[in-house]
């Protein structure tokens, strides 16, 4: 049998690599020291000088005018709260979710009260 020609080549030579001694692998990197701390800054600050803008005061409870208005879906007095300065409703009674529940269980109760009024039919079969 011959032998192939892979077999014939001879690995190339390489130098040896260099390994340190363990006496000069000691660490060269130098530790920083700690950094000085700082204390924080105060989260909140209070300018109590004479210079300082005032904000304008919360409105109280006089500021506040009371209405009362007809809802037309409901058919049924509202009183709300508004705020003067916004002209948002703080506070109304009742509120907007009972009104539109109130109005909702009314047209069902109206449409099923209708006589000829045709109910749905339910499929019960399995």
């Amino acid at each position: 049998m011959a032998m192939s020609e892979i077999g014939s080549v001879q690995p190339a030579e390489r130098p040896a690599p260099v390994v340190a001694s363990i006496a000069s692998a000691a660490p060269t990197r130098l530790v920083a020291a700690e950094p000085e701390r700082t204390p924080l800054e105060p989260a909140v600050r209070i300018d109590l000088s004479a210079d300082a803008d005032a904000p304008s005061p919360a409105p109280t409870e006089a500021d506040y005018r009371a209405q009362y208005v007809r809802d037309a879906e409901a058919r049924q007095m509202v009183y709300q709260v508004v705020d003067p300065a916004s002209g948002d409703i703080v506070v109304q009674l009742p509120s907007v979710t009972v009104l539109k529940a109130r109005a909702y269980a009314e047209r069902e109760a109206a449409q099923t009260a209708r006589p000829g009024a045709q109910t749905a039919q339910i499929d019960r079969t399995a």
